[in-house]
């Protein structure tokens, strides 16, 4: 850690903190649980960063004791959930968002898509067939209102061809977007989205998060992690010199890079573990809680 004290953590959630086991549960370890909140209590400011949206947050925000700030949809949103406002929003432009499908839909003509808004979940029916959000019964179990989602193609549901045109920029969104979701069993996920970059990759940012699915999560041009968490720490007076970063998938690559130290937790992706300067203990063996423990201690090594 050198001399530099932390003043930061942020952490990624699924995967890092929370295994992707319990992802629909929420259920953090009584472990994770406790180490946050010494944290917390220690004057360490701690802030979730996740490719979640917003109202995938409160209860796990809730558990940790951290109903505050939350950076989501992979830095394209940061709200305060205690005052339910948001912070700061950075969604895709309408022209953007539209080319760069049209351009994935040439790449491979069976990929399946989704948009996720401040609102709801935007589906088509491929997307959504064999997973919970095409069971009414599993979705509403796991906690997902039905005004939570909204399926069918994306061109009708976004209102592609109503979109109200501006400037330069192309066309305001009827629907701002913060996050196109797309989905293919054609290819292996690395594979798909090192074709996407080279294809879409000068108009928006694109990588992923599922580990095991070739699911891409598109976003504005520069945003990302870790230009969202730069934000919000200055906001806060504090640089990344004083910042420490958990992560275990390729869209926690910048954000591992720009913190003072970074981590990943030991079952993490091979270009999350590259971008760490350090490797935690798996998510299953309570990794991040293990560093954190150690640092409060000061006995890290």
């Amino acid at each position: 850690m050198g001399d530099a004290p932390v003043k930061l953590v942020a952490t990624d959630v699924d995967g890092t903190i929370l295994s992707y086991a319990q992802s629909i549960s929420g259920k953090v370890s009584t472990r994770t649980v406790e180490a946050f909140q010494a944290a917390r209590e220690a004057g360490i400011a701690v802030v979730l960063v996740t490719g979640r949206p917003v109202r995938g947050l409160r209860g796990i925000s809730s558990a940790l004791g951290l109903m505050g700030p939350v950076i989501a949809s992979n830095g394209a949103m940061t709200y305060d959930l205690a005052a339910n406002t948001p912070l700061d929003h950075q969604p895709l432009a309408t022209q953007s968002l539209f080319d760069a499908k049209d351009l994935i839909q040439e790449l491979d003509p069976t990929v399946a898509f989704a948009a996720e808004t401040p609102q709801m979940l935007h589906m088509e029916e491929s997307f959504a067939r064999g997973s919970l959000w095409f069971d009414d019964e599993r979705r509403r179990a796991a906690g997902i209102r039905d005004a939570e989602i909204t399926m069918g193609p994306l061109d009708e549901t976004l209102e592609r061809h109503t979109a109200r045109p501006v400037s330069a920029e192309g066309f305001a969104p009827k629907v701002p977007v913060l996050k196109l979701l797309a989905k293919t069993h054609a290819m292996e996920a690395d594979a798909f989205i090192a074709a996407a970059q080279e294809r879409i990759g000068h108009m928006v940012t694109v990588t992923h998060s599922a580990p095991g699915v070739s699911l891409l999560e598109i976003s504005a041009k520069g945003v990302n992690k870790a230009q969202a968490l730069r934000r919000y720490a200055d906001s806060l007076g504090i640089d990344a010199e004083h910042t420490i970063a958990f992560g275990d998938m390729p869209n926690d690559v910048e954000m591992l890079q720009w913190a003072g130290t970074s981590w990943a937790v030991g079952s993490a992706h091979p270009m999350a573990r590259s971008a760490a300067d350090r490797i935690a203990g798996t998510c299953e063996n309570d990794g991040v809680a293990e560093v954190l423990e150690l640092l409060l201690k000061g006995t890290l090594p």
